[in-house]
């Protein structure tokens, strides 16, 4: 999978079985972590 296509969190639900809210959760304690670097960046 190419770096731009970050599947959404519909799709990561779909696909792990997890529900939308607990990977949002998961997602916002990531990104407070480590922030995504910049979309330029390689």
């Amino acid at each position: 999978m190419a770096m731009d296509e970050i599947p959404t969190v519909e799709e990561l639900a779909e696909a792990t079985g997890q529900s939308e809210e607990q990977l949002r959760r998961d997602q916002e304690a990531l990104s407070r972590v480590a922030p995504e670097p910049d979309a330029d960046e390689e």
